[in-house]
């Protein structure tokens, strides 16, 4: 699911207006030769929880197929959108939120509902040193954490009867 999230990401950051390649996995230190404004990725631990429902019920001459949902798998990822003009960061933010699928179909053809949670807004920082107003090299930020749920499917077949015979033993008496 970790592809199908970062194609997902990368689709939607590209069509907001990112630069081509600058959607990356998350770095420990920030410096300067990394270009901004870029996207970084965090996964964080899939959250899976046992389901155990009939989701679909369908049938052939020969058979009946049962769709059962076994598990759901809860995929969180930290996308922090980094910049160095804040108009440029607004206007990216509500772009990216807008243009962010409600799902899609993951590589096995199963649907993954997409959600944006919450949205983290970076503060600019303190101008003030001691009584002195300074210019500081503002940098801002901003971090969303979306939320990709997807399912774990198995299908049970089970054959039909396709003819039977009923035979009726006709005897006199009540037993």
């Amino acid at each position: 699911m970790q592809a199908f999230a970062t194609a997902i990401i990368t689709q939607t950051a590209l069509a907001a207006g990112l630069p081509e390649g600058r959607v990356i996995d998350i770095v420990k230190k920030d410096n300067l030769t990394i270009e901004r404004p870029r996207v970084e990725i965090q996964f964080l631990p899939e959250k899976i929880t046992r389901m155990g429902r009939k989701l679909d019920v369908s049938r052939t001459k020969t058979e009946k197929i049962r769709t059962l949902e076994l598990y759901e798998v809860e995929l969180t990822v930290n996308v922090n959108v980094l910049a160095d003009d804040r108009a440029w960061l607004e206007a990216f933010c509500l772009d990216f939120v807008a243009r962010l699928p409600r799902g899609g179909n993951d590589s096995r053809g199963k649907w993954v509902k997409i959600r944006a949670q919450k949205a983290t807004f970076g503060r600019d920082p303190d101008k003030r040193v001691g009584d002195a107003v300074i210019e500081v090299f503002t940098r801002v930020n901003r971090l969303f954490v979306l939320t990709f749920t997807g399912r774990v499917t198995d299908d049970e077949r089970v054959d039909l009867i396709r003819s039977f015979d009923i035979h009726i033993n006709a005897k006199s008496g009540s037993r």
